[in-house]
């Protein structure tokens, strides 16, 4: 049983089978794109609600809560993960959210999908990557509040070369002379107590260095191309290295029987022994060794896919490319790099998605 009810996408059939619902598949569509382009929640709905696009219930104001579930909801990528919640009252009705307690079922295309596979898949590395910006290694360091900004991409994305603060955006008036730059955060807050030589760069500037990165890439496309190249062969060579996870898999589906079988046997006798124990201490010792052989090879999997997917991402761009980037583009930016450091008021390290690093020239011209 997958749940249809006030689900933003689809509804049932007479069968019982989930279908999509066009219109409301629109909208879905629509949030995951606006995601992955750099807008916050907050302001995806915003958007919908200046646009006039109701919710699933024809609602005109929706909820931050709801847009986020809706990023993290598998269904809509044609999967279903069964009971994710369970009844414990069944005269009230009452559920409540499943942490173990009963048996989950991941269902793979079971039913039609709205977004694909790897979208989703992007959406979730994004999240992630929302989640975990600003965090502080240095607690006795004052650090800003850890909320994600979509306004500036470079906000989430450079870093001080010698503190490892970020760097954010600043604007300094001299003269009646208005300038906007950037600045490591440390330097901004606590002056020189933790960081003494970061320097500060003019905006301008900077953003002139990184689309010179981007087309000197362009300009050499077909060198980086065979660079990207190698790297996705090397990516798939190790894929031809990985361990045989079906056998793990049956493996672990033989354990749980025989455990299974071991304890009911073990309860219609009656015994109450010390082979008992041991025995079930092995079986369980081992299924807690595969299942983790198991997490290792899926989570391998899983920065395998997303690598590939990153260097896939730089070779459409490259070939799409023609022409020469006359202005800075913070959706391309945010899309290609993975971090800015800045070594020295005339030098920074563009670290690409795609695994390619490359100095850059800060220059004032």
């Amino acid at each position: 049983m997958v749940n249809h009810n006030r689900f933003l996408g689809y509804t049932k059939n007479e069968a019982g089978e989930l279908v999509i619902v066009p219109e409301e598949a629109e909208i879905v569509r629509l949030i995951f794109r606006l995601y992955l382009e750099g807008q916050s929640i907050t302001q995806i709905k915003k958007y919908l609600e200046e646009n006039g696009i109701k919710t699933v219930t024809g609602k005109n104001e929706w909820s931050t809560t709801t847009i986020n579930r809706m990023l993290s909801n598998e269904k809509y990528m044609g999967d279903a993960l069964l009971q994710k919640s369970y009844t414990v009252d069944y005269l009230t009705k009452k559920r409540v959210k499943n942490n173990g307690i009963v048996p989950q079922y991941y269902v793979e295309d079971s039913h039609q999908a709205i977004i694909s596979k790897d979208l989703f898949h992007r959406i979730q590395e994004e999240k992630a990557r929302r989640a975990n910006i600003r965090k502080s290694a240095d607690k006795r360091v004052k650090t800003d509040s850890g909320k994600y900004s979509s306004k500036y991409a470079l906000t989430e994305l450079m870093t001080c070369g010698e503190c490892g603060k970020p760097y954010r955006r600043a604007s300094w008036t001299a003269y009646s002379e208005k300038r906007i730059v950037w600045r490591c955060f440390n330097r901004l807050e606590h002056g020189k107590k933790y960081c003494q030589k970061s320097p500060t760069i003019d905006e301008d500037v900077l953003h002139r260095a990184i689309m010179d990165a981007f087309n000197s890439l362009i300009q050499d496309k077909g060198d980086f191309v065979d660079t990207l190249q190698s790297n996705i062969q090397l990516v798939m060579s190790n894929r031809a290295k990985r361990m045989d996870i079906t056998r793990i898999e049956e493996r672990i589906a033989e354990l749980k029987k025989e455990m299974l079988g071991f304890v009911e046997e073990n309860a219609r006798c009656g015994a109450d022994n010390t082979d008992f124990d041991e025995h079930y201490a092995k079986i369980s010792s081992e299924l807690k060794e595969l299942q983790k052989k198991k997490t290792q090879y899926t989570e391998q999997e899983a920065r395998q896919d997303s690598f590939q997917r990153r260097i896939e991402d730089m070779k459409k761009f490259l070939n799409a490319a023609d022409d020469k980037l006359s202005e800075f583009d913070n959706q391309l930016v945010r899309q290609l790099v993975y971090s800015i450091k800045v070594i020295s008021k005339d030098k920074i390290i563009i670290k690409y998605k795609s695994g390619l690093e490359m100095e850059q020239e800060l220059s004032k011209k």
